[in-house]
This record gives structure tokens, C-alpha cells and sequence, in this order.
């Protein structure tokens, strides 16, 4: 299992891409309140599987890269 996602990973696993797009944003949103402000920038894209799973809740990603 990755230990980064991006917007493409939540695609595969079955989100719209806008619904992706958001997920994305929540998950920086909450990676800054914990401190890292490095995620506050635009360019960041990628966020840890920790914050999706605190915006998610404990979802299990089950999806194949081929």
C-alpha cells in the first residue's frame, strides 16, 4: 500500500475526479492544522495516507496498478 496519495490514486480506487480534487484539498487542510506547513502550498499534490484516512475515516483503498 502507498504511504502517499494523489489525486489519480483516488480516481483508481473509484471517486470522481472532482470528489478526488476535494479529498486532496481536505487532506491538506488538515495536514496544515497538524503543523506542516509545507502543505499549504499550491503545488503540493501528493498527501499522507493518514490525512485521507482522517478526512475519510479508515477506508481500505483496494485497487491495482497493472
Amino acid at each position: 500500500m502507498k504511504e502517499m496519495i494523489e489525486k489519480d490514486d483516488l480516481i483508481e480506487a473509484g471517486f470522481a475526479p472532482y470528489t478526488a480534487a476535494g479529498i486532496i484539498r481536505q487532506a491538506k487542510a488538515y495536514m496544515v492544522k497538524q503543523g506542516y506547513e509545507f502543505y499549504s502550498g499550491r503545488r503540493v499534490s501528493v498527501v499522507p495516507l493518514q490525512a485521507v484516512r482522517a478526512v475519510l475515516g479508515n477506508v481500505n483503498f483496494s485497487y491495482r496498478k497493472d
